[in-house]
């Protein structure tokens, strides 16, 4: 069985296949549904139809019913009312009567049907379709198949009471979300006991993330949990378990607005209490959306806990990320070794883009000045390839690298714009008897790029407003450089902080508009705030002026100041008596005189509120 709750009704319905159960209490309860109440699994460009029902009904003489969609998911192709019953068997009330509305409003997603039946015609009992409507499948997703509103009125113009159930289309198919550990190793010979690390678990590629749960195993001979730290974006409560004796960490939250993207859902703290190597095993991953469906993911990648010595071989640094190397520009790496014991020579080769960057040259750096040792050195420009070979012989004595140190330097010139990897490979080293010696390798990366990003537009949806009403605050950022980059977008009034919002792997040379709620709730009448955006700099980024983009400012107004000219006089009740009994939406409709309840209609509270504020002034 498949259940939806369908959480703005409060409704509850059940539904296998195309089959709903209605929990109806008794025979005389009048109930409006949608039928079928499940639409799944439709690929686009198909179509189907519903029947919106009006069921189980007595003395019914009037009906008024206003239903809706998701247009971008679904486009409406033709409806039917059936009313009379005259005309449609299967329909609902009888003639003669009055068609009040039969409107469709396509773009919007609405429609709205009101009839009511006229003298002397006879009170509809039982149960038939009001209308039924076609729709073309445009778009995957979800939608509800609502019943926004419905009045049921019997012959004597009083409301029958009736229950409501939705329908739901559903055809959307999440991609699968990866969940990991980062990093995914920590081999560090230096972590010894009383040490500590952290790790976070990320979750990429997500879709509608609303809650989350794992669960962690570790060695608990090796490693204690000294701290667990949920992201903040999942308010509390949130539930933590710890199961020391085991070794396992149970996590689990709700997210405050559902996620899209990247983000990292918890940071583990580790300490230290002995040498050895353990697996951090992530399992039992539970994600779910919004509408409280699984999200799929792929295998959990492990995170992996190393103290023991390791022997390797690496570049260093491993990885150059500098706008300032432009071509003609030189700079050079060096090749490391650390944790071998008594080997007498090693060998590596070495590979780039001739594209990016050219060799200038080798040179061998022996770690103990020793000069027995006989070196072949390679460079072939054009494939990108550099061979060393070093070898020890009597009387050289075998050596040994605790601390990393450098075997060779290479020096390259930049010849483009662009990146490429550093391939350290077919790497070798041995012993004097010739014996290799099992160690681990590890490349370099090189870029120049220009990295900038910048602020280039903000805007409030109005420049004067009440103490407690929401401002949006429209924000673009615009990745300028030439690789994607994440960073932290954050909105101020003065130097008071709205809000920070994070752009995650922004593709370069396109924007993102970000929208922020400013809540003005405390804030004084008659002050001006100036509106403000700024990015967090990414790294080896130049221009940082662009990362700040200053708007004008919005006023905050007096109660009752209608016009925002700081003071609540004559003009500010015309205003409001030009709009009086207007309601949202309305052409002569004002936001700025619905100052008192009921919200949403200029009435005569909203004067009286005014005329009592009558000649107060900003200072």
């Amino acid at each position: 069985m498949f259940r939806k709750t369908l959480c703005l009704l409060l409704l509850t319905f059940i539904v296998a296949s195309n089959i709903m159960i209605f929990q109806v209490h008794s025979q005389d309860t009048a109930v409006i549904y949608v039928n079928p109440p499940l639409i799944e699994d439709l690929a686009p460009s198909q179509t189907f139809t519903i029947d919106v029902v009006v069921a189980n009904v007595s003395d019914l003489y009037g009906v008024d019913i206003r239903f809706s969609w998701d247009p971008s998911i679904l486009e409406y192709v033709s409806h039917t009312a059936k009313i009379p019953v005259e005309d449609y068997p299967d329909g609902i009330l009888h003639e003669p009567g009055l068609l009040i509305k039969d409107e469709v409003d396509a773009t919007e997603g609405t429609y709205w049907l009101a009839y009511a039946s006229m003298s002397p015609a006879e009170p509809f009992d039982g149960s038939g379709i009001a209308f039924n409507m076609t729709f073309h499948v445009i778009d995957v997703g979800r939608c509800f198949l609502e019943i926004i509103s419905s009045s049921l009125s019997d012959t004597l113009g009083n409301p029958i009471a009736h229950e409501v159930q939705n329908g739901y289309f559903d055809n959307y198919v999440p991609s699968e979300a990866d969940i990991l550990i980062d990093p995914a190793a920590i081999v560090d010979s230096s972590m010894s006991p009383c040490h500590n690390f952290s790790i976070d678990v990320n979750i990429e590629n997500v879709v509608d993330l609303y809650s989350f749960e794992f669960w962690l195993a570790y060695n608990t001979t090796i490693l204690d949990v000294a701290e667990v730290t949920v992201n903040p974006v999942f308010p509390p409560p949130v539930d933590i378990e710890l199961f020391e004796a085991e070794g396992k960490i149970r996590v689990a939250a709700i997210v405050s607005a559902p996620i899209t993207g990247s983000v990292t859902l918890a940071s583990i703290k580790f300490h230290v209490t002995s040498i050895g190597e353990t697996s951090l095993d992530l399992y039992n991953v539970t994600l779910t959306d919004s509408w409280s469906e699984n999200i799929p993911y792929s295998e959990p990648r492990d995170g992996y806990f190393n103290n023991k010595l390791i022997s390797r071989m690496y570049v260093d640094p491993p990885e150059i990320i500098d706008p300032t190397l432009t071509p003609g520009s030189q700079f050079h790496v060096d090749i490391k070794m650390e944790n071998i014991i008594d080997f007498y020579g090693y060998e590596f080769n070495l590979a780039y883009d001739t594209n990016v960057l050219t060799v200038l040259g080798v040179i061998i750096i022996p770690p103990d000045n020793d000069t027995n040792f006989e070196t072949i050195i390679m460079a072939d420009d054009m494939l990108g390839e550099i061979k060393v070979n070093v070898t020890y012989h009597s009387p050289a004595d075998p050596k040994t690298i605790l601390s990393p140190e450098t075997i060779a330097t290479i020096y390259f010139l930049v010849e483009n714009f662009g990146c490429t990897d550093l391939d350290l490979h077919d790497t070798k080293i041995v012993k004097q008897s010739g014996e290799e010696i099992s160690h681990q390798v590890e490349d370099g990366y090189f870029c120049s790029l220009t990295r900038d990003i910048a602020i280039t537009y903000v805007e409030t949806s109005t420049n004067a407003t009440y103490p407690g009403r929401i401002v949006n605050v429209t924000v673009v950022a615009a990745n300028l450089g030439d690789i994607a980059e994440t960073f932290n977008v954050t909105a101020y009034y003065g130097e008071n902080e709205i809000g920070t919002q994070t752009v995650f792997d922004l593709p370069p040379k396109t924007n993102i508009t970000l929208i922020f709620q400013w809540n003005t709730t405390g804030l004084q009448p008659c002050n001006n705030y100036t509106i403000k955006a700024e990015a967090s700099p990414v790294p080896y980024e130049l221009d940082l002026e662009n990362n700040i983009y200053i708007d004008g400012f919005v006023k905050i107004k007096m109660i009752g100041d209608v016009n925002g000219d700081g003071i609540v006089d004559i003009y500010d009740v015309t205003l409001a008596a030009a709009s009086y009994g207007s309601t949202e939406g309305d052409p002569n409709w004002n936001p700025d005189a619905d100052v008192a309840p009921l919200w949403g209609v200029i009435d005569i509270y909203d004067l009286v509120t005014i005329a009592s504020k009558y000649g107060s002034a900003c200072p």
